[in-house]
């Protein structure tokens, strides 16, 4: 069985799905390239949940959690099928590491899900599923458990995607034009998080608050949690795929991070 990288990758607007971007391009040449895998399993900035959540329909909807981007974007269907037998096991290997996780037999995919992954993979012959991100209220700590507990689907053939933002000041970005300058500001927290990608450090990613500009890149962390949990997956170093801007205040990494 192929073992597969573990992947960060930014979601940006819901807008990545139609706009030519380099962001847009890189995600439909990228894809092909990673092959077909046993399951797509990801884990979204756009759901939290105490306990964890495994989604275990047959045919999980297309979750439209946004408004105001057109209505391409708000009817567009990603037609994935589920794996229950799958988020059985997710829901005993989270368990395994104390974390408490349920299966949700009703719950689809939000758009941190589907948006990339339409482009990575337009007609999905492989399970998608999705894991929640620990509780509003849970800890880095959680988070990185989520991540480790993870780990071993890597191992199974299963691509493991962490879809958050590097940055995600959308008061910034949202009177920006897709190709705007990036603002020193983002470019600052950016440059923090791809030196600890790169180096591989768990203790100063946990302490990501105190990195340059933290609190106007998140001002809450949901969308930053993604990245903590890709780095424990294989408690190693990454390495950049992908980097471009979005919206002067949105940056588009993707990153891997190959087993140690």
């Amino acid at each position: 069985m192929t073992v597969r990288n573990p992947i960060f990758l930014s979601h940006g607007a819901p807008s990545l799905l139609i706009d030519r971007s380099r962001a847009n391009a890189f995600l439909r040449s990228w894809g092909p390239t990673l092959g077909q895998p046993k399951a797509w399993v990801v884990v979204s900035a756009h759901w939290e949940s105490s306990p964890i959540r495994v989604t275990a329909s047959q045919r999980p909807e297309t979750i439209h959690d946004f408004r105001g981007f057109g209505p391409v974007l708000e009817t567009f269907q990603y037609n994935a099928k589920g794996d229950a037998a799958l988020a059985e096991r997710i829901v005993k290997l989270i368990e395994a590491e104390g974390l408490k996780a349920v299966a949700d037999p009703n719950r689809g995919l939000d758009h941190g899900v589907w948006v990339p992954l339409a482009l990575i993979d337009p007609h999905p012959v492989a399970p998608v599923m999705q894991v929640s991100l620990p509780g509003r209220h849970a800890s880095e700590d959680d988070t990185v458990t989520l991540g480790r507990a993870l780990a071993a689907l890597a191992k199974e053939g299963v691509q493991l995607i962490f879809s958050g933002s590097m940055t995600h000041s959308l008061r910034d970005a949202l009177g920006a034009a897709e190709d705007e300058t990036p603002l020193a500001f983002a470019e600052d927290f950016a440059a923090w998080t791809r030196e600890v990608f790169r180096s591989g450090d768990s203790n100063a990613i946990r302490q990501w608050r105190s990195a340059p500009q933290a609190q106007r890149n998140h001002p809450t962390p949901e969308h930053f949690l993604p990245l903590i949990a890709a780095m424990a997956a294989t408690g190693g170093p990454g390495r950049p795929l992908h980097q471009s801007w979005s919206h002067a205040a949105l940056a588009m990494d993707v990153w891997d991070f190959p087993p140690q």
